[in-house]
C-alpha cells in the first residue's frame, strides 16, 4: 500500500490532483476566522465610512463621525458597504471579505494569463506562488485595506496592454485599460493614470509602434476616461466642496511621493525598499537564484510575455523606489509581475540535482516538519490555553505537517513535490488562523477597545451617541486608539456618532476627562495617551453644561 502510493504521488497527472486539493485547502485557509480578529490599524477608520455611506445613504461624500474627511475616492468603501450590506454590519468579516476575495481574483487572472501566453503549468506554478506570498497571504488579504484591491485593478489594467497587443485588437486595448484605469482612480486617485500613462508609453516605445499611441480610439478613450473622471466630481461637487477633495486626495498623493520635502530618509528608503519587498514575496524569493544563468536569461530576452513584465515593472517601480514616502503595500501589483518572472526563470533554469534546487526544496520541506513539530507542542504552552480545541487541531495538523515532510522527501517529480511544499505553507496558514486570530480576539489593545464599546452600548442602548471636544480631539490626527471604539459603536449600535462641539442635543457624550464641568460620569475609557468619559444630557437647552474648558493634558498625543 504504501509502495503504491508512493508510485501515485511521483505520476505526473497526479499533479493536477494535488492542484485541485491545494486550492480548496487555500479557499478554507483564506476565509476561515476572518471576521475573529477585531479591527486594527486602518481598518477601523475604513469601516467608519463604509457604515456612514450605508447611514446617510450617500455614496459620493465619505465622512468620519459625519464629519466631512477628505481621502482617496469612495470606490473602496463603496465595495465595504456593499460586503457589510450582504453579511451583516455587526461583524468584520463583512469588512475582511472583499480583501481577500481581491487576493484570490488576482490569483485567477495570474493563472489565466501565464496559460494564455506561457503554458498551463506556468500559469499554475505562478498563480500559487502568488497566492502564498507571505506579505498578502497572512497579513494584508485579512485587513480592510484598500491595496489588494487597487492592484487587482491596476494589474487588470496593465494585462490588457499586452493581451490586446499580441491579438492586434487596439479598440479593445484603450477602451480596457482605460476602463480599469477609471475605476483605478475611483478607488486611489490620479496614480492609476500615471500606471497606465507610463506603462502604454515606455511598452510601444520598446515595440517601436509609437503611431499606435495616436490611433483615434486611443484618444477617445483617453477622452472618455477624463470625462468619466470630470463627472465623478461634477456629481460630487453636488453634495460637497469639489474643489476641497481634490486638493485632499492631491496632498495625500504628494505626501507619499519624492514631492513631500518632509521626506528626507531617501537613502535608507532606496536600500531597504526592494529588499523589503523581495522578502514579502517568499517563498517565490527562493526563485531569485535561477536568474543568474545565461542560458536562462537568454530566454527572458526571447520571450515577448516575460519581457514585458519586466519592462513594466522596472518603468513603474523606479517611482516608488525613489518616494521615501512609498510603502511596501504600495507596490502590491508588482507582486505577480515578479513571481511570474521568477517562475519563468524557475522553469527555465531547473535543475533536479542543483543546489538551488536543494535549498528550494529543503526551505519547503522544513516548514513542513517544523510545522508538525509546533503543532505538537502547542497544548503544553500556557499561552494557548484559552483557545477552543486546540489540543484536537495541534495535534491534526502536527501529523498533516509531518506527512507532508515525508511527501517531500520521498517525492521525485519535481511539480508534485513543489504543491506539497506550498500545501506546508497553507497548513501553516491554517494554524495561524486557529491560533493567533483567537488570541487576538482574546488579549489584543484593539479587543479592549472593542469591550469598550459594548459597555458603552449597554448603557446608552439606542439613544443617539456624540462626540464633543472644544479641543478637536475627535480629529482624524489626534484620534488615536478611540477610533476602534468609535467603529465598534457604530457598528454594534448601527447609528451614526457624531461630533460636535455644544451640548445642544439631548443624549449621550463622550469628551475628555479635562472638559468635563461636573457632570456625572457613567463610564470611563482611560490609556496612555488620554482619558475619555461618557456623560448624559438629558436636558435640550444649548446652554446646558456651558464652561470653559480646561486645558488638556493630552493634547496631540503627549501628556504634558
Amino acid at each position: 500500500m504504501v509502495k503504491n502510493l508512493l508510485s501515485l504521488i511521483n505520476k505526473g497527472k497526479f499533479f493536477y490532483v494535488l492542484s485541485l486539493l491545494f486550492l480548496a485547502l487555500y479557499i478554507i485557509s483564506l476565509f476561515l476566522n476572518l471576521g475573529v480578529a477585531p479591527f486594527y490599524n486602518e481598518e477601523p477608520r475604513r469601516s467608519i465610512i463604509a457604515m456612514e455611506m450605508l447611514f446617510n445613504n450617500n455614496f459620493m461624500v465619505t465622512t468620519l463621525f459625519n464629519d466631512v474627511f477628505y481621502d482617496h475616492p469612495p470606490l473602496w468603501n463603496i465595495i465595504l458597504a456593499g460586503s457589510s450590506w450582504l453579511f451583516g454590519t455587526d461583524t468584520e468579516f463583512a469588512f475582511r471579505f472583499p480583501s481577500a476575495l481581491s487576493l484570490l481574483l488576482t490569483g485567477v487572472l495570474v493563472y489565466l494569463m501565464g496559460k494564455k501566453h506561457v503554458g498551463q503549468l506556468f500559469g499554475t506554478v505562478s498563480a500559487f506562488l502568488y497566492l502564498v506570498s507571505v506579505d498578502l497571504y497572512f497579513f494584508f488579504s485579512n485587513t480592510a485595506e484598500i491595496d489588494i484591491f487597487f492592484s487587482l485593478l491596476i494589474f487588470t489594467s496593465i494585462m490588457g496592454i499586452y493581451h490586446f497587443y499580441e491579438q492586434k485588437r487596439f479598440v479593445s486595448l484603450y477602451l480596457y485599460t482605460y476602463f480599469f484605469c477609471f475605476l483605478g482612480f475611483l478607488t486611489k486617485g490620479v496614480v492609476s493614470l500615471v500606471f497606465l500613462g507610463v506603462s502604454l508609453l515606455i511598452f510601444f516605445m520598446y515595440k517601436k509602434d509609437y503611431r499606435k499611441l495616436f490611433l483615434p480610439i486611443h484618444f477617445l478613450s483617453a477622452f472618455l476616461c477624463l470625462g468619466g473622471i470630470a463627472m465623478f466630481f461634477y456629481v460630487y461637487g453636488q453634495y460637497d466642496d469639489a474643489y476641497a477633495y481634490i486638493e485632499g486626495m492631491w496632498r495625500i498623493t504628494r505626501n507619499k511621493s519624492i514631492l513631500d520635502k518632509a521626506n528626507n530618509a531617501f537613502l535608507a528608503h532606496f536600500f531597504w525598499f526592494p529588499i523589503n519587498m523581495l522578502g514579502n514575496l517568499f517563498p517565490a524569493t527562493l526563485l531569485i537564484p535561477f536568474l543568474f544563468k545565461k542560458s536562462v536569461v537568454q530566454k527572458i530576452k526571447e520571450h515577448p510575455y516575460i519581457l514585458f513584465l519586466i519592462i513594466v515593472f522596472f518603468s513603474n517601480f523606479i517611482i516608488y523606489w525613489i518616494s521615501p514616502g512609498a510603502k511596501a503595500r504600495y507596490t502590491y501589483m508588482f507582486y505577480p509581475m515578479l513571481i511570474s518572472i521568477l517562475t519563468f526563470a524557475f522553469l527555465m533554469g531547473k535543475n533536479r540535482k542543483g543546489w538551488k534546487t536543494k535549498i528550494l526544496f529543503g526551505v519547503l520541506s522544513c516548514l513542513s516538519l517544523l510545522l508538525g513539530i509546533s503543532c505538537f507542542a502547542l497544548p503544553f504552552i500556557n499561552y494557548f490555553d484559552t483557545i477552543e480545541g486546540v489540543a484536537f487541531f495541534s495535534i491534526l495538523f502536527g501529523i498533516c505537517g509531518l506527512t507532508l515532510f515525508l511527501f517531500q522527501l520521498k517525492t521525485h517529480n519535481i511539480w508534485n513535490k513543489l504543491v506539497f511544499g506550498l500545501m506546508g505553507i497553507v497548513l501553516c496558514k491554517l494554524v495561524f488562523s486557529l491560533t493567533v486570530y483567537p488570541l487576538k480576539q482574546q488579549k489584543s489593545s484593539s479587543a479592549t477597545f472593542k469591550n469598550h464599546a459594548k459597555n458603552i452600548l449597554k448603557i446608552t442602548k439606542d439613544a443617539p451617541i456624540h462626540l464633543y471636544s472644544e479641543f478637536d480631539f475627535f480629529d482624524h490626527h489626534k484620534i488615536g486608539k478611540f477610533y476602534t471604539t468609535g467603529a465598534y459603536l457604530e457598528l454594534l449600535g448601527n447609528q451614526l456618532t457624531r461630533k460636535t462641539s455644544t451640548f445642544k442635543e439631548k443624549g449621550y457624550y463622550i469628551l475628555l476627562k479635562e472638559e468635563l464641568k461636573g457632570q456625572k460620569v457613567l463610564y470611563t475609557i482611560d490609556n496612555r495617551t488620554s482619558c475619555l468619559v461618557l456623560i448624559k444630557n438629558e436636558e435640550e437647552h444649548p446652554e446646558t453644561w456651558s464652561h470653559i474648558p480646561e486645558s488638556s493634558a493630552y493634547q496631540n498625543g503627549v501628556l504634558r
